[in-house]
């Protein structure tokens, strides 16, 4: 047999192991619920805890019959969540989930005493859930703050129980302002707010070997002193499961977001803050934008209507681009592009008696969904120059033919709808490439699959030009009143 390598995924439901070949072919799966540990004391907050992760961990691994001929490890887990651990390595707080939004205030305050902070934001733009807004949070309202010996991001957590070391990636620690050239942080920012900059893990290159299982590890059933890689966050391994690993290609996510992963081989600031940048693999850059612009619209119209998504599709099929004038937006959680606006939020408009039915309404929502993410990929275009030529699109509304055909006609993109990316299997396979040295993209080439592939109708572009050029000049006009 050949030698085996893990992926561990922490993510918001489940963790799930994967066990492959070093030429990438699965041999055993594993999950564990871990939906059920979520904490929210008040809104817009949300936890869980570290101690129960790794107790769920642990399950996950006892499944794994193959477990004891694993030769090498990776771990990815969700992007900014982070827990505190004190010298003895027990947990001092909860994990703070990445989209918990206590750090309003940290944000303030970030843009009263740090300048640097804002002059990062043409690279990193300042939101509640990164990383440092959520320390002075707990800097000013957690009386054990003091005893903090590490911050650690999730996936960090698992490695350090496995082998008793603090560290993490660049990627990892994207949203705790990482140095996006070389390793370490922005030391100037935690300087400027009071946070010592000695309790967060050491930056070490993505892919490098960060320490070997522990004695502890191996009573799990791991072998002791096999390698662990240093690895990447659960959306970014997903993008490696997708294949998107080179300049010039794009990984769209769309399920109740859309999230768009765009790769580049430079960074250049985006002065509107549309989007971050983060490090990548193959010594690269994800220049990546999350807007609200996902499932949410087509779900409640559905709804609303009383109609399935698939009637609702075959319905829009027989709707002509552009929908007869009538334009929707699926942002209703406000604008995030062609600039942020959060008092814009959904609509429709040009609404006339032909345009009224349910196909042209649902196709209406279709395209303002394509329309922000066209916008998006414009916006890195123009400010990178990269030219994207490979279009990828996973997610749950990537089952839908409609959609993914009207994407590929409105950015004039071949685009194709990716099977489900798994990050559990990302992070096994980026366990192959640190361990053994070989060529990712010959590695990824054996897991990608495609569930389809929508050629452009060149005739459909001028159409869809036109909308969003309307598209961009109505969300301006509306947020000069809103």
């Amino acid at each position: 047999m050949s030698e085996l390598y893990l992926g561990l995924d922490i993510g918001t439901k489940n963790i799930k192991a994967t066990i492959i070949s070093s030429k990438g072919e699965v041999f055993e799966k594993s999950s564990v619920p871990v939906y059920d540990l979520l904490i929210q004391p008040r809104e817009g907050f949300s936890e869980r805890s570290a101690k129960a992760i790794w107790e769920r961990t642990k399950e996950a691994l006892t499944q794994l019959k193959l477990l004891n001929q694993v030769s090498g490890l990776c771990v990815d887990a969700t992007s900014g969540t982070i827990g505190l651990i004190n010298k003895d390595g027990n947990e001092l707080y909860n994990l703070i989930m990445y989209n918990d939004s206590r750090g309003k205030n940290g944000v303030e305050q970030l843009r009263l005493r740090s300048q640097a902070a804002v002059d990062f934001e043409k690279f990193l733009p300042l939101l509640p859930q990164l990383v440092i807004p959520k320390l002075i949070w707990l800097k000013d309202n957690f009386e054990g703050f003091s005893k903090t010996y590490k911050v650690l991001h999730e996936s960090d957590y698992i490695v350090y129980k496995l082998c008793g070391i603090a560290v993490t990636s660049s990627n990892t620690a994207g949203k705790a302002h990482a140095l996006l050239q070389g390793e370490g942080y922005l030391e100037d920012i935690y300087k400027d707010v009071e946070i010592p900059i000695e309790i967060m893990p050491e930056v070490k290159q993505i892919g490098s070997i960060v320490g070997y299982t522990s004695e502890e590890a191996s009573k799990l059933g791991l072998p002791k002193d096999i390698p662990i890689v240093n690895g990447i966050t659960d959306a970014s391994a997903g993008d490696v499961t997708s294949g998107s690993l080179n300049a010039g290609q794009v990984n769209v996510t769309i399920g109740t977001s859309l999230t768009l992963h765009a790769i580049v081989d430079k960074i250049i600031p985006d002065v509107n803050g549309r989007f971050y940048y983060k490090t990548y693999v193959n010594n690269t850059y994800l220049a990546g934008g999350f807007t609200n612009a996902g499932s949410v619209a087509f779900d409640s119209m559905s709804r609303l209507l009383k109609t399935n998504l698939d009637e609702l599709t075959e319905l829009a099929k027989n709707v002509p681009a552009g929908s007869d004038s009538l334009m929707a937006c699926t942002e209703w959680f406000g604008v995030r592009v062609p600039k942020t606006y959060p008092n814009v939020k959904g609509f429709l408009i040009g609404m006339n008696e032909k345009n009224m039915t349910a196909g042209h309404i649902f196709r209406s929502l279709l395209e303002g969904s394509t329309i922000t993410l066209r916008t998006m990929l414009s916006a890195v275009e123009e400010v990178t120059g990269t030219n994207f030529y490979d279009l990828r699109i996973c997610g749950g509304a990537s089952k839908n033919t409609l959609l993914m055909q009207i994407i590929a006609d409105a950015t004039g993109k071949e685009t194709k709808a990716v099977e489900e990316p798994d990050s559990a299997l990302g992070s096994a396979i980026l366990a192959v490439w640190g361990t053994k040295g070989c060529d990712l993209n010959e590695l990824v080439s054996e897991s990608v699959k495609f569930k389809a592939k929508f050629k452009p109708n060149p005739e459909k572009k001028g159409v869809y030009d036109k909308l969003a050029e309307e598209y961009k000049a109505i969300i301006k006009s509306l947020a000069e009143i809103l």
